[in-house]
């Protein structure tokens, strides 16, 4: 990466008032996470905080995906636990806590969908958002529509852990990711892109470049720039960045500067990021949910000014 943001600062007085109000909202989850992430805190308090996610039977739940509480192991659920596990320093714990994940999403795969169903019907009977809503009729919520979220992340995962994968025909199922997404011609959904997104960072050089054409029409597609929007629930240029040293995906260094402002402005005025969305049902408990996703985000997006060395 070699643009340069070195005039763009996340001041240290506004990175005190962050981390004093974060520490007040946040899970204990986002808090350990914070203390690896930005003060060289212990690993081993992050694999903690993060088993009280994981069920006996490997998957994850427990709202660890705020938006919805069910307690059962989802394939949803399980990419948030890989996605911070795969963050992590290599430990014996981890490398547990990863080959029960992988085993319980081999027990999950459905071989007609060559992939996963997000969540599963017992999800309704939990607070949720409407999205999350399993439809009895069609057997899916409505993020299933798109079959690389979660699919695509979490091939990802047994892609780059084989070795807890054995016997298990992961080179089928990623030629048929690579088919699936080389064949696309309309891009709907940003978070099965950015599912796509973690699948390139994983796979090696030669399989990497069937996807990137399609990534970039995808991006380019779906990628909103007017900054006049941002404050909205729209997919922004740093959202695409989960892994700049990979690919910066032709966005050009004006927008994601532009990003970086709009990112330090907000932190600067607000303190913390919450969520610019709400749930229309279960209003009762939105307000632990919306507690649990400022967590969430604020973390998110510290992460990602770090990133570009803006903090």
């Amino acid at each position: 990466m070699d643009m340069s943001f070195s005039d763009l600062k996340l001041s240290q007085l506004v990175q005190k008032k962050i981390r004093s109000a974060f520490l007040k909202i946040a899970r204990p989850l986002e808090i350990a996470r914070y203390a690896y992430q930005f003060e060289k805190g212990s690993v081993n308090v992050v694999l903690k905080e993060l088993s009280t996610f994981q069920n006996h039977d490997g998957g994850f739940g427990h709202g660890i995906e705020p938006d919805f509480h069910l307690p059962d192991s989802t394939p949803m659920a399980t990419s948030v636990g890989l996605r911070i596990l795969d963050t992590l320093s290599s430990s014996k714990l981890r490398d547990e806590m990863i080959a029960k994940a992988l085993q319980y999403l081999r027990g999950a795969f459905y071989l007609n969908r060559v992939g996963w169903y997000s969540v599963t019907p017992e999800v309704n009977e939990f607070p949720h958002a409407p999205w999350w809503t399993y439809d009895i009729s069609t057997k899916m919520t409505p993020i299933d529509m798109n079959w690389g979220n979660p699919s695509a992340e979490l091939l990802s995962y047994a892609y780059s852990y084989p070795k807890y994968m054995l016997n298990w025909p992961i080179d089928t199922y990623i030629e048929h990711a690579l088919q699936y997404f080389e064949r696309k011609s309309k891009f709907q959904s940003e978070h099965e892109l950015f599912c796509f997104l973690h699948l390139y960072h994983h796979l090696s050089s030669d399989l990497r470049v069937r996807l990137e054409k399609n990534l970039q029409k995808g991006i380019d597609a779906l990628i909103v720039i007017d900054k006049e929007k941002w404050s909205s629930y729209v997919p922004q240029p740093l959202d695409f960045l989960i892994f700049p040293e990979d690919n910066l995906w032709g966005i050009s260094e004006e927008n994601i500067r532009k990003n970086l402002q709009f990112y330090i402005t907000l932190f600067e005025k607000e303190t913390l990021i919450s969520p610019n969305w709400e749930w229309s049902s279960y209003p009762s408990h939105w307000s632990l949910a919306k507690k649990e996703w400022t967590g969430v985000l604020t973390l998110k997006y510290l992460k990602r000014l770090q990133d570009f060395d803006v903090i």
